[in-house]
């Protein structure tokens, strides 16, 4: 099995893209359900060069989530049906920093999903201790709305357990939500008690590369054994995205340029690469059937 690893990332800086590109291979269609286009992606990349990407890598739709939101719509533009847009509570450059203290967040998000320029809500971001908190009241009107549009909620959270994610789908059963990241730093043990848990909660794989989270594939980049357990029990509550940033990974200001579309070859062949290793009926789940029936998308 092609091994996908890529040179750590203080070496990944130095290195010319092409030593890092992945061989070719036929590539099946794909839906990534975890990508974005940020205004410091957008610095260095331009929509329609995200759109020819993904059309190489035969992806069939992907969802988008940008900073500020209204880029995901710039995207849905050069792409067509390739995208689906989610609303980005974070709404300007630095809107991840005061988002839940703004109505205007709420009324940009109503008029969005109202024209239905938005099929989704997210990327929301919470870490365990920080502000702001699950139950801040405009994170709670945002999945009133989700409810009332009936569009899922894309929510990221950094925690030590399982225990926030639970708290917020027993809370919210009415609301579809994708968990990003399968929770980060999360195990299978964590991951199985929240699919057991909560029957709205979608698992997505995204950033579980091991040059990020980590913790999902071997040395062997395939599935850890609990990991394949746990995917092969439930093969319907599982997603795969690539995430492609960056700047998380290495030792950088935040004012600068994210190049982390450079590296989406990379993170979407990892991906490929564990889910091949899988029957083929959950294969095509994992990579295509289970995103195109959450998302509705015929």
């Amino acid at each position: 099995m092609m091994n996908y690893r890529l040179l750590p990332a203080v070496l990944i800086a130095v290195l010319p893209l092409a030593v890092m590109a992945p061989p070719a291979m036929p590539q099946q269609a794909f839906a990534d359900v975890h990508v974005h286009f940020n205004w410091d992606q957008k610095e260095i990349i331009s929509a329609e060069e995200i759109v020819a990407r993904l059309k190489r890598a035969n992806i069939a739709f992907s969802v988008v989530t940008a900073t500020p939101s209204e880029l995901a719509l710039e995207l849905k533009r050069a792409g067509g049906d390739l995208v689906v847009p989610f609303f980005s509570p974070y709404t300007h450059e630095l809107g991840k920093q005061d988002w839940y203290l703004s109505e205007r967040t709420l009324q940009l998000a109503e008029a969005g999903l109202r024209k239905g320029d938005y099929r989704g809500i997210g990327e929301v971001h919470f870490m365990a201790g920080f502000r702001p908190k699950t139950d801040n009241s405009v994170f709670v009107r945002l999945l009133t709305l989700a409810r009332r549009y009936a569009v899922p909620v894309l929510i990221h959270i950094d925690a030590g357990n399982e225990r926030h994610i639970v708290d917020i789908c027993r809370r919210h059963p009415a609301v579809k939500f994708i968990f990003a990241h399968a929770g980060g730093s999360l195990h299978a043990s964590h991951i199985r008690r929240v699919v057991d848990q909560c029957a709205n909660v979608m698992i997505e794989f995204s950033a579980r590369d091991p040059w990020r989270y980590g913790g999902l594939t071997g040395d062997d980049d395939l599935l850890l054994p609990e990991w394949r357990r746990l995917v092969l029990d439930y093969p319907d509550r599982f997603l795969v995205g690539t995430d492609p940033v960056w700047k998380v990974t290495r030792t950088q200001t935040w004012d600068q340029a994210d190049e982390g579309w450079d590296y989406f070859e990379q993170l979407l062949a990892y991906h490929r690469n564990w889910i091949a290793d899988l029957p083929p009926t959950v294969q095509r789940k994992l990579s295509y059937d289970n995103a195109r029936r959450f998302l509705g998308i015929e």
